[in-house]
């Protein structure tokens, strides 16, 4: 490949190169011509590696983003870790130093979203008033709950097929996802004393929201975007 496609592969500016090259952190080039050099994936993975351990809480972040991104848009059995490696700017073996296994990127993946979402649950809770906002306008809460619901619902059907298949860390991982968003979208209706007022508001705001979900997927609005939402909001 030639420098600039080095460049793009593996994100690293091509000063960069030249200085791992001069400093004999990298390999050196094939010379092909007076001024013009071929890398390899040699190169490419010595400088993904660099890159990881330059910075590694950053590098581990960037490998969740990218799985996160490619389990959105495909199946667990379509998903390559070699898929994951590429689109993190990562060789491949050094994948191996943050996560086990496709099986533990998977679950890194669903804990990040579970955070942003619970997050994001409980901002919405905010916005819409509490527990008086999601009582008195029911429809407009389950519209914006199934919206953000909307956004991890691949990835949580994933979750869920693989619970139904008989697979425990799933099954496992599933009640949480739902515990702790039932929690979240509850905790207004909480009752002192009663530790599971909470989940079981939030199971009534969550399922009211999967069934607006449910609503959109059979129609011809799907996937739902944000100017909808905002229509529908100002309505």
């Amino acid at each position: 490949m030639s420098l600039s496609e080095l460049v793009e592969r593996s994100g690293v500016p091509a000063s960069t190169i030249h200085h791992y090259r001069r400093a004999g952190m990298i390999p050196p080039p094939v010379r092909e011509a007076a001024n013009r050099f071929a890398y390899d994936s040699r190169h490419l993975d010595a400088l993904l590696e660099i890159r990881a351990h330059a910075n590694e809480p950053a590098c581990r972040d960037r490998i969740v983003d990218a799985a996160i991104k490619a389990f959105r848009a495909r199946s667990y059995n379509e998903v390559t870790v070699s898929d994951i490696a590429e689109a993190a700017h990562i060789a491949k073996g050094s994948m191996y130093r943050y996560f086990e296994s496709k099986e533990d990127l998977l679950t890194a993946a669903i804990e990040r979203l579970l955070d942003q979402t619970a997050a994001r649950f409980e901002a919405t809770v905010e916005s819409l008033g509490g527990a008086e906002g999601l009582t008195s306008d029911p429809a407009k809460s389950a519209l914006v709950f199934g919206h953000l619901l909307a956004d991890v619902l691949p990835i949580l059907l994933e979750l869920g097929a693989r619970a139904a298949k008989g697979h425990e860390p799933s099954a496992d991982l599933a009640r949480k996802v739902l515990r702790t968003l039932a929690e979240t979208g509850g905790r207004p209706f909480a009752v002192e004393g009663d530790p599971d007022s909470a989940i079981n508001a939030g199971l009534g705001v969550i399922e009211r929201a999967f069934a607006t979900v449910l609503s959109w997927a059979i129609g011809p609005d799907w996937p739902p975007d944000n100017e909808q939402l905002a229509v529908n909001n100002d309505a």
